[in-house]
């Protein structure tokens, strides 16, 4: 058996391959919205919003949690870069949350919490990196929320 019986095939299958990866790769890329509509019923406690989350749709006095990967044994934390928007407010100083207790230097998560306060929108940036690195390093990851209050 030769490879010119299989040229049709392949020649049909290479394009649908390369439409598949293409999808998925979109599919990955896309950013979900947080409380946004939806045909979950609402839960008590606050909103929760993580590296993947983007924009946040809220409620005056709606409280919400952001939860960002971190292991302070690195030597990183997250900091917020730029001044918190007028449409939110801090309710907690961050706090660190460990993964896995019985193992040292095992990851956990930073939390903030914020409330929002007013409507309109704002972005919350922040940044994970080392307090004693040069400003001039590029820091280990970003996260940006888009936060709209109604």
């Amino acid at each position: 058996m030769t490879g010119k019986s299989f040229t049709p095939l392949r020649n049909k299958l290479i394009p649908i391959l390369g439409l598949l990866g293409v999808l998925l790769l979109a599919g990955g890329c896309a950013r979900p919205v947080v409380g946004g509509p939806s045909s979950e019923p609402a839960r008590e406690g606050p909103m929760i919003a993580t590296l993947r989350s983007y924009r946040l749709e809220m409620k005056e006095g709606q409280v919400v949690e952001v939860r960002l990967p971190s292991n302070p044994s690195t030597g990183y934390r997250w900091v917020m870069i730029e001044p918190m928007p007028v449409v939110v407010a801090a309710l907690y100083d961050a706090a660190y949350v460990p993964g896995r207790n019985d193992v040292v230097g095992s990851p956990g998560e930073e939390r903030w919490t914020f409330v929002a306060v007013k409507s309109g929108s704002g972005i919350l940036r922040f940044e994970y990196r080392r307090p004693f690195d040069a400003p001039t390093v590029a820091p280990a990851q970003r996260a940006s929320y888009l936060f709209e209050v109604r």
